[in-house]
């Protein structure tokens, strides 16, 4: 939807796309922060504990933060639109490509 704004150009799909965008991040962030406090809090001693979960947050950060200074790199180079599309197919296929190597019972 927000590639789909931009390429339009318009501004309430733009808009509404990267709405839906913050809020699926905002969502898979708790997520895999809150699971791997979660797994901290089980397998972690009491001394190793800050240093795992410090690690955790720093990894799912930088899956938060990589997309950004990816689209200036890109920007300077090719035109936006081309740019912003690389990007997003990048992610989607991220995204799948982790989906389905995921595994389907609980680990305990």
């Amino acid at each position: 939807m927000f590639e789909a704004g931009l390429w339009a150009r318009s501004l309430p799909t733009f808009a509404a796309g990267t709405l839906l965008a913050g809020t699926g991040i905002g969502l898979a962030f708790r997520r895999g922060v809150g699971v791997g406090v979660g797994v901290a809090q089980r397998l972690a001693g009491p001394r190793r504990r800050a240093d795992l979960l410090s690690t955790n947050f720093l990894f799912a950060s930088t899956g938060t933060i990589v997309p950004t200074p990816a689209l200036g790199l890109l920007d300077q180079t090719i035109n936006q639109d081309v740019a912003t599309l690389i990007l997003a197919v990048a992610v989607v296929a991220t995204t799948l490509a982790s989906a389905l190597r995921r595994p389907t019972t609980a680990i305990a």
